[in-house]
């Protein structure tokens, strides 16, 4: 659920600049999604349909526009973006622009699909990498989170993917003390060689309590935001949302974080979005302490 009183700034609250759009990120699958993962910050699952799925034209049109602002790389994500049914055209149409981080549950890869992207990825002129999302190498543990058969589905799709010659990258939700991330980074480097991923990499976020999270942990706490001592010995423009904006069916947000605040949103056009953002949000007290980025 929304918070309205974590999204009206402060008269002192910092702004981050777009110093420049270095990553479009797009929200292809819109908020649909297979499954229903029980820490999503965006609520996603099968009727959420908050955000709709982006179309090719939507697509085309934000990329026409990212060329003359000189982006330089690509993300999509959703909900799930497989479910789009325009999804290959609109991998396809993103490589002709830059290099695409496919960001997906990989519940939906079959022998098929993943034959299919190889021959995208044969066939473009920059680089195509997958991040599918696990919670854990452990099938109990992570279909607690993401529901009954997520771990199967998911694993199939990674190992359908190696199969082809990619290395998908695995992103993990920490649901374990920070210091203990190098172990659990080995073990699943350790499940990503048992998938023979040709190199296996890992990326561990930390979470956001929004949507289901904060439903079954906790809302943020009011001290729980950026203030301007935060930056006193640290650069402002290190946040993402200094470097990057998302686009999705409804217009353009800061950033992928808050796509269902409304106040998040910045126009309809990427053009509209290049003034500076007031870190108003509790999120973003989150990327600041923890230094995270949604890119690889």
């Amino acid at each position: 659920m929304k918070n309205s009183t974590q999204t009206i700034p402060a008269p002192n609250t910092p702004k981050v600049p777009l110093v420049s759009l270095d990553t479009l990120w797009m929200q292809v699958g819109g908020t649909l999604c297979n499954f229903s993962c029980s820490h999503c910050f965006i609520s996603c699952g099968p009727q959420n349909d908050s955000h709709p799925m982006m179309t090719l034209v939507q697509v085309q049109s934000y990329l026409k526009e990212s060329r003359e602002l000189k982006v330089k790389d690509y993300y999509i994500t959703g909900g799930e973006v497989f479910m789009n049914k325009e999804i290959f055209e609109i991998l396809s149409a993103i490589l002709e622009y830059g290099p695409l981080n496919v960001l997906t549950n990989g519940s939906l890869i079959t022998t098929e699909k993943a034959q299919r992207l190889a021959k995208i990825r044969d066939h473009a002129p920059y680089p195509l990498q997958f991040r599918i999302s696990m919670e854990s190498f452990d099938k109990s543990a992570n279909d607690k989170i993401r529901g009954d058969n997520a771990f199967a589905k998911a694993k199939e799709g990674i190992c359908l993917l190696a199969k082809v010659g990619f290395s998908p990258i695995l992103t993990v939700t920490r649901t374990w003390e920070e210091e203990e991330d190098p172990v659990m980074e080995e073990k699943f480097i350790q499940f990503l060689q048992e998938c023979q991923v040709p190199k296996p990499q890992v990326k561990i976020l930390p979470g956001f309590l929004l949507g289901r999270q904060e439903d079954s942990e906790r809302p943020y706490n009011n001290d729980e935001r950026v203030t301007e001592k935060c930056f006193e010995n640290y650069d402002i423009t290190n946040l993402q949302c200094a470097t990057s904006r998302m686009a999705t069916g409804k217009g353009v947000y800061v950033c992928p974080i808050l796509v269902e605040e409304d106040s998040a949103r910045m126009g309809a056009t990427l053009k509209e979005t290049t003034h500076s953002f007031p870190l108003s949000h509790s999120a973003c007290y989150t990327c600041r302490v923890t230094g995270m980025t949604c890119k690889s």
